[in-house]
């Protein structure tokens, strides 16, 4: 069954649709619905392989973006705390959710590569690596440099595009994020899914770094 029929999904998302199109910040593309949905059907994936309840890891994960801010405001460390704390009432007005609304909550919060709240459950997991996983590939390669770009970041330092001899700013040269981050996600995956998902995403952007480097000739 795909995730569109699980029997509270059509209102789950109108809902979010709804909320996005109010939203007081505009939404860069590597953070917009269709990355939720990404994360939402790979949180299926994973749940289904690893045994872990659908409607919980499906339902945080189609809200563990629901307060956005850009990464270079003050507040975007706090997203997932304040996702959480929004979904909260979403998942208790409906019948089939409302049970599980604390475990969703718990996953939304501990998804976070910069939030302190740590995975306790399997499905906070299978939420953590499924949001992770869209960092990687060429996917993670596409919204990296979206994001770098909503906030005016250079694609790489001109003079030492790999940070040989200068410290890493990924806020300021998007390729630092690389090497700052995302070549550190693989390894950080704790399901077995997870993890066998995201060495093929690692291998395409090794590759993609080893063409890069050919191009610039550094």
């Amino acid at each position: 069954m795909p995730i569109e029929d699980l029997p509270w999904f059509p209102a789950l998302l109108a809902k979010l649709e709804t909320h996005l199109e109010a939203e007081p910040f505009a939404r860069d593309g590597a953070h917009d619905l269709a990355h939720i949905l990404r994360v939402a059907r790979l949180a299926d994936r994973i749940a289904r392989v690893e045994g872990a309840d659908r409607d919980t890891a499906v339902a945080a994960a189609l809200l563990h973006d629901l307060v956005y801010r850009p990464k270079n405001h003050p507040e975007s460390p706090r997203t997932a705390e304040l996702s959480a704390a929004l979904a909260g009432a979403w998942c208790r007005e409906l019948p089939s959710l409302a049970p599980k609304a604390e475990a969703i909550l718990h996953a939304i919060e501990a998804h976070s590569w910069s939030g302190a709240a740590e995975a306790q459950t399997l499905e906070a997991r299978v939420v953590q690596d499924a949001d992770r996983l869209e960092a990687l590939g060429a996917i993670g390669i596409a919204r990296v440099f979206a994001t770098g770009a909503s906030f005016h970041s250079q694609l790489w330092h001109p003079g030492d595009p790999w940070a040989r001899s200068r410290e890493l700013d990924d806020k300021r040269h998007t390729l630092d994020h690389f090497f700052k981050k995302l070549l550190k996600l693989a390894d950080a995956m704790t399901t077995g899914e997870g993890r066998r998902l995201a060495a093929s995403r690692q291998r395409t952007m090794e590759a993609y770094l080893d063409a890069l480097r050919e191009e610039l000739g550094s």
